[in-house]
């Protein structure tokens, strides 16, 4: 029993050293941008991005429009919250505290002059952060899932958070679906990522042909390191 759970422990401690020597990146291979003034839109984010299969590179103009209606949206949505959160009750303190019967002061509600100063504020922080990498060369793609999303440039820190989230997201899930510790995952273990319970006949095949799509060596069983390489 002891040898058994001494080596559940160490294979348990490989699985977070691997996790640990590629955040530390001992594991990590340093991108080389290949980008040249000129460069064709496509070859460079073919070459310096960090995309997923199924992307469909939108054009700039696309783009650019993207940027000023997607904003709209957000902002209005968010004043509508800060009015409902922050306008109504500053409205409601003013008239109480500061104005009896008739309040003609000010050109608009003391709430919506706040709601304007905080939406223009965070419209402010929106057009700076436009111009500091790594948002300075994002590009705009349509994903496999017909949704829009952003790619980033190999080598940026948004992509290393990313791919840092992504790992040890994967080695959690990794160490809790390997119920035998063997430091490996067949398929049964494998459905436990997805939630067996819950999982239709049709989702198990689907689950299926990913597995072995991951499995590498055709042997039946996942290691860590096929999985991440299974993730896009």
């Amino acid at each position: 029993m002891s040898d058994e759970l001494e080596k559940n422990d160490s294979q348990k401690h490989l699985i977070k050293e691997q996790y640990r020597k590629w955040k530390e990146g001992d594991d990590k291979k340093e991108h080389i941008s290949t980008y040249y003034p000129g460069m064709d839109r496509l070859t460079n984010f073919k070459q310096n991005y960090s995309k997923r299969s199924g992307d469909i590179l939108m054009s700039k103009n696309f783009q650019r429009v993207y940027h000023i209606i997607v904003p709209i949206i957000f902002l209005g949505m968010l004043g509508i919250i800060f009015y409902f959160l922050i306008g109504l009750p500053v409205n409601a303190l003013y008239h109480f505290i500061w104005c009896d019967t008739d309040c003609t002061d000010l050109p608009a509600s003391p709430g919506i002059i706040i709601v304007a100063i905080l939406d223009s504020l965070v419209l402010l922080l929106m057009i700076i952060n436009m111009f500091k990498e790594p948002w300075k060369s994002q590009i705009l793609v349509k994903t496999k899932n017909g949704g829009y999303d952003f790619r980033f440039r190999k080598g940026t820190k948004m992509v290393e958070r990313m791919e840092s989230y992504k790992n040890k997201m994967l080695t959690n899930l990794f160490l809790k679906a390997d119920t035998n510790k063997d430091g490996t995952i067949d398929f049964t273990e494998f459905l436990r990522i997805g939630g067996e319970d819950h999982l239709t006949d049709e989702e198990i095949k689907e689950y299926e042909e990913d597995f072995e799509k991951a499995d590498k060596d055709g042997d039946g069983k996942l290691t860590l390191d096929e999985l991440k390489e299974s993730q896009p």
